[in-house]
């Protein structure tokens, strides 16, 4: 027995390894045929980026629980057959109806058809017809609990609040995404240019090497100019190894929202002549409050709050149903047809009526309650959101302009320092300035090139967060097809 396991269990594992040796796996990562521009990346998150993927899924599984709750609605055909099969009585009857549900009054519309024929004892007199059957039609209503909701209602209107919270996560999940992913975005790009920086200054620290080595062998200059400048060499290539680093990384993490129409993971394509839209930013002029008023209407957190404060209060209906006496009347008319007894001739009109009334509504009382002190905490919740979300609109107002004004002053003084160093070049091929200082004015330039893309970076990640903050989608990302 442990022999023939054994084998089973090698020949599983061969046919396993030759499926695999004949299955092409997919591509876990592939790379960008163009330069990969913002709209390409932003296109790509909203459309086949996982999560906004699963969002939009959720939307779906609430509109099919939507349907499902709609499907006590549907109309239904009963029926059923009656025979004896033996004894002093032979009779025998069939019914089918036609039920109809309606979404007012706990309303319920039926048409049915019975026929029978043979003996019955007194006792099911009631399924005695005429000839050809009896045929009936009438309408069933609530007249206080279940007018106005039910059981059947209440499903249905918390499926489409359903439907509307999910929506809304979507929303939020959607601008998150992209707020990622534009970071990601001026990151890589930044990084990119970050790099070609250093690497202009390391291509001058190098040539300039040659040239001293050059002057040191003809006894022009000394041969400690040429160990400061292999030196310098030596801080540029470490300063062009951390920055091509840091590029890689942005790569990386960029690739996990740029997808092709497979959902493959792509790695970007840099060129140097992309860079990162402008944003119209002519909104810092418009009032604050302005701003807030309208960043608060699309808020999908607010959204959510107010949806589920719509389910509580429609629970709380429900159980405030449940407290009512129960009066339901059912109106119909019946006509039998063909020939038969006396009593069977012409058309009857018949009313019922039946009622139930609680003698204690505990269930009710505490199922309501619930529901109110889930309702009060919602609106503490949204009082709270309301707030944070008026204070981050505020704060990113306040970091935007900043951001804005110090990219301003960083690139003025990057345009500074490329002048001194520049003239400082100039001065050093002139024999007027030593190493030392040319050193000092190209380090600076490197610094100032940093600190003006750094700023840059500051003023995009702020960008992005207020306009995921404020939920002007179309100022961001507006242009991305795809984007719903």
């Amino acid at each position: 027995m442990i022999r023939s396991t054994a084998t089973l269990l090698c020949l599983f594992a061969v046919s396993g390894f030759l499926h695999a040796q004949d299955a092409t796996p997919a591509p876990l990562r592939a790379s960008a045929e163009n330069a990969t521009l913002l709209n390409d990346v932003l296109k790509s998150t909203a459309t086949h980026y996982p999560r906004v993927l699963a969002a939009r899924a959720a939307i779906e599984e609430k509109q099919a629980d939507t349907l499902a709750a709609n499907g006590v609605f549907d109309p239904r055909l009963d029926g059923g057959l009656f025979s004896r099969l033996g004894g002093y009585y032979d009779g025998s009857a069939g019914d089918v109806g036609f039920f109809q549900n309606m979404p007012f009054m706990g309303a319920e519309i039926f048409a049915d058809y019975s026929v029978s024929t043979g003996s019955f004892p007194v006792y099911e007199d009631g399924l005695v017809t005429s000839d050809f059957g009896q045929a009936r039609v009438g309408v069933a209503l609530s007249l206080l609990r279940d007018r106005d909701i039910d059981d059947r209602r209440f499903g249905v209107a918390k499926a489409e609040l359903q439907v509307e919270l999910a929506e809304s996560a979507f929303v939020a999940e959607q601008i998150s995404t992209l707020q990622r992913a534009y970071v990601a975005y001026a990151q890589w790009l930044i990084s990119a240019e970050i790099l070609a920086a250093y690497e202009s200054l390391l291509d001058v620290a190098v040539v300039r090497g040659s040239a001293l080595r050059r002057q040191a062998e003809a006894g022009d200059v000394a041969e400690i100019l040429v160990v400061e400048n292999d030196q310098a060499v030596l801080q540029r290539e470490g300063l062009v190894i951390e920055a091509q680093r840091q590029l890689d990384l942005a790569a990386e993490r960029l690739s996990l929202f740029l997808r092709d129409e497979d959902g493959v993971v792509l790695f970007p394509r840099f060129d140097p002549g992309i860079s990162i839209p402008l944003q119209d930013e002519n909104f810092l002029d418009q009032p604050q409050e302005l701003l807030i008023e309208r960043a608060l209407v699309r808020r999908p957190d607010i959204s959510i709050a107010n949806t589920l404060q719509a389910q509580f209060r429609l629970e709380r209906r429900a159980a405030e149903n449940l407290a009512k006496p129960m009066l339901d009347l059912r109106v119909y008319s019946a006509r039998d047809l063909g020939d038969g007894p006396i009593r069977r001739q012409g058309t009857d009109a018949v009313a019922d009526l039946t009622f139930s009334i609680p003698l204690q509504t505990r269930t009710a009382r505490g199922r309501a309650a619930a529901a109110e002190a889930r309702l009060s905490a919602v609106g503490y919740e949204l009082k709270l959101i309301i707030d944070e979300a008026k204070r981050d609109l505020r704060l990113a107002l306040v970091n935007l302009r900043a951001t804005s004004e110090l990219k301003e002053v960083a690139l003025g003084e990057l345009v500074l320092a490329q002048r001194l160093a520049e003239a400082e070049q100039r001065q050093f091929e002139a024999g007027t300035s030593d190493y030392f200082l040319l050193n000092v004015r190209e380090r600076s330039l490197g610094e100032a090139q940093l600190k003006r893309w750094q700023a840059e970076l500051n003023h995009q990640i702020a960008l992005a967060n207020y306009f995921a903050i404020s939920i002007d989608r179309e100022v961001l990302w507006g242009n991305a097809e795809g984007i719903q």
